[in-house]
């Protein structure tokens, strides 16, 4: 009798189990193509052998494209399985951002990325309501696409690209004569980067990509966006360093953020200027940037309120950093507060 009752309970688990699999959603189902006659704005479709390829697409905004065009992004691969969608949104050339969607609602990583799962892993056809804002007379929205194999890099689409390193799809919608005029410089003014825990519970890492700040404990997906840190050292003081370069008897990013262990980090380089705050102030476009050169140092020490920061970037871009406080040592709430302008 307990033998057939066992039997029994363990066939209960079993059913249940399989109507649990088979029950299961991808979120995404949504944006896939149920309807083959179905009409869009835009067509993208990107493929690993490169046939019937429409990877470079463009759309005039008009009065028919109303706030969203709706875009047709298919991606087939032939010899790697795809894990993540990447989309990128450049509004009027002032620097690409993680596309978030608005409209539909989707499965993302907690990086922004679109989750493929399911039966979407070697080919996908979505449809992707993209945003066509009605305030831009002239210039440009510019959507990038790409796949990868594992978690990728909103700045690096060389990362895990399932397709080939170069590989993306574009989308550009048309303002008038397509012309975009901006600084070419993005600003962030304010930011406080706090003395590291050795819990990871202090917001120590900013992204330039994205001007967020980051606490170490939350570096097993973002770790790879950090460009720099602070710390204060014994002897050092007050310091940036990048992620690449963070030493590691202050934090060991690897084990406080449990990253992967094929991370690869970002490098930064500093060197302390001869610019006065006054005319960090008056840096008002990119081209004012250009006298930057990359130093070989990844960390810069010894900081104190009116310093002037210059520094290369992992992906080349230049820029200036102004310490306009640094507040007690490497104590809980201790932090140093600093401006940036960087190009875009």
């Amino acid at each position: 009798m307990n033998k057939i009752f066992k039997f029994k309970a363990v066939l209960v688990l079993i059913i249940a189990a399989g109507l649990s699999f088979s029950c299961s959603k991808d979120d995404n189902d949504d944006l896939v193509i149920t309807d083959p006659t179905s009409e869009f704005d835009a067509e993208l479709i990107v493929t690993e052998d490169n046939v019937g390829n429409k990877r470079e697409v463009s759309v005039n905004a008009d009065s028919n494209t109303g706030s969203t065009i709706k875009a047709k992004v298919k991606f087939s691969s032939t010899t790697k399985s795809m894990r993540r969608l990447y989309i990128t949104q450049d509004i009027g050339g002032v620097g690409e951002e993680p596309f978030v969607f608005t409209s539909q609602e989707v499965d993302e990583k907690p990086d922004g990325s679109l989750d493929l799962v399911g039966d979407d892993k070697k080919d996908f056809e979505f449809q992707i309501n993209l945003d066509a804002p009605a305030n831009l007379t002239n210039g440009t929205v510019v959507y990038k696409f790409w796949a990868t194999t594992g978690r990728g890099d909103f700045r690096d689409i060389t990362k895990r690209n399932a397709l080939g390193d170069d590989v993306i799809g574009t989308i550009t919608i048309k303002y008038g004569n397509g012309n975009n005029s901006n600084s070419g410089i993005h600003v962030y003014e304010g930011i406080q980067l706090f003395a590291p825990l050795a819990d990871g519970s202090s917001s120590t890492f900013l992204s330039l990509y994205n001007n967020s700040v980051y606490k170490i404990n939350q570096g097993e997906e973002y770790a790879a966006l950090w460009d720099f840190g602070y710390y204060y050292g014994a002897s050092g003081k007050a310091s940036l360093s990048s992620t690449d370069d963070y030493p590691s008897n202050i934090i060991n990013i690897a084990t406080v953020a449990n990253t992967p262990a094929d991370e690869v980090f970002n490098k930064a380089y500093f060197s302390l200027s001869t610019k006065t705050t006054a005319e960090f102030d008056a840096i008002s476009n990119a081209t004012d940037l250009d006298f930057v050169t990359q130093s070989t140092n990844q960390t810069i020490n010894s900081l104190s309120a009116g310093d002037v920061v210059e520094f290369v970037d992992n992906y080349g871009k230049k820029g200036l950093i102004k310490v306009t406080e640094v507040s007690g040592t490497f104590g809980t709430g201790d932090f140093i507060k600093i401006d940036i302008k960087v190009q875009l």
